[in-house]
């Protein structure tokens, strides 16, 4: 893909979640602390290994818990992991 094309994706992504948001949020009983809702932002330092065994971890977790069938109890949460470089030397790109 293309710099322009990776914009594009990225902010359909991110309209279609805001829009799935809002649609959770305009629900009669919505409470995000009740139901557990986070959006939290935090800054790695990593080398491009850890990047890759992190990357790793998390999709080995979700993926464990994919399986999970609805059954009494159970909520479908949509999870979104996002992960990009937040400052580069200029002229350096990431390896």
């Amino acid at each position: 893909m293309s710099i322009e094309d990776h914009r594009r994706a990225f902010t359909a992504a991110m309209a279609s979640l805001l829009a799935e948001f809002n649609a959770y949020l305009d629900q009669q009983g919505a409470d995000p602390y009740q139901d557990g809702v986070g959006y939290r932002q935090f800054v790695l330092w990593l080398d491009r290994g850890e990047l890759e065994r992190l990357i790793d971890e998390i999709a080995r977790s979700l993926l464990s818990r994919a399986k999970n069938a609805p059954r009494a109890g159970r909520v479908p949460y949509r999870m979104s992991p996002i992960a990009f470089p937040t400052d580069l030397p200029a002229g350096r790109k990431p390896r």
